[in-house]
């Protein structure tokens, strides 16, 4: 089983401190409990802006066993990298994978229909562009356009194009959500879901309704919208929860009444049709 614990020290000495205070604890617990730990698969990892280095060594041990620093891990199928720009996990997880449907696509378009093909796309390729992309999809462009690459390969198998072909106007054809598009459709749902009272009490204080911060009216106070949060960092601007009220707040009101699946099949079609 996974365990994870997360600690927000600003000062380094302060936090190898605190940590090693409680990794005693566990290895105590461990202990009285009879378990055991595997330190050859227990390891850390310090976050920090890119631009920020890390000058500090930081020493964690358990039962005086060392544990390992490392600068990406991979929890629950997502590599999470110490600047958290999602550039490993896109490259070295995602690329890989689309790359292996691709092929499988391209192996089987003159022996199957269209139709067969595009089932092989939402089997072998979209659920990769899907899976946590709330997580990873809320970055720099540059970081995940190689991704964007990888789809629009897809694009001219489908439809037995040429390499040359501009694929934008098929995306709409095939009902094919752009990955752009795809980080808005899943970011609006977890908005949704939210709204609904639905999430874990965990993102209880995520956001916060216009109407219930402001006790004067406003020109979004009557609507189902959410204040964004004041943020002074491009992390701050690419978080959940500055891009989740953003992108919320710009859809319709007559959406946001609508059950679960006919909201996620109005906001895709309202998306492809600005193709």
């Amino acid at each position: 089983m996974i365990r994870t614990y997360f600690s927000h020290i600003s000062v380094f000495n302060f936090l190898n401190c605190n940590l090693n205070e409680q990794l005693c604890k566990v290895g105590q617990w461990l202990c009285v409990n009879k378990l055991s730990l595997n330190v050859d698969k227990s390891n850390f990892v310090v976050f920090h802006p890119p631009q920020k280095k890390v000058c500090y060594s930081i020493n964690l041990l358990i039962n005086d066993n060392i544990i390992r620093h490392e600068n990406s891990i991979k929890y629950l199928g997502i590599i999470i990298d110490a600047n958290l720009n999602w550039k490993e996990h896109v490259l070295h997880e995602l690329c890989k994978k689309i790359s292996r449907g691709i092929g499988i696509l391209s192996k089987l378009r003159h022996f199957v229909s269209k139709s067969i093909l595009i089932q092989i796309y939402y089997s072998l390729i979209y659920p990769y562009l899907t899976y946590g992309v709330i997580i990873w999809g809320n970055t720099y462009w540059c970081n995940i356009k190689p991704l964007y690459i990888m789809q629009k390969k897809a694009i001219p198998i489908v439809n037995f194009l040429s390499h040359q072909e501009h694929t934008s106007s098929y995306f709409k054809k095939d009902n094919f959500l752009k990955l752009a598009d795809i980080v808005k459709l899943y970011t609006a749902l977890f908005m949704y879901q939210f709204y609904r009272d639905r999430l874990p009490v965990a993102f209880d204080d995520f956001f916060v309704l216009n109407n219930m911060k402001h006790d004067y009216n406003t020109r979004l106070s009557s609507k189902c919208s959410y204040s964004l949060p004041l943020v002074r960092t491009n992390y701050g601007i690419l978080s959940i929860n500055f891009s989740g009220p953003k992108i919320w707040n710009d859809i319709d009101e007559a959406l946001k009444i609508l059950s679960t699946n006919l909201f996620k099949k109005k906001l895709k079609q309202n998306l492809i049709e600005l193709y």
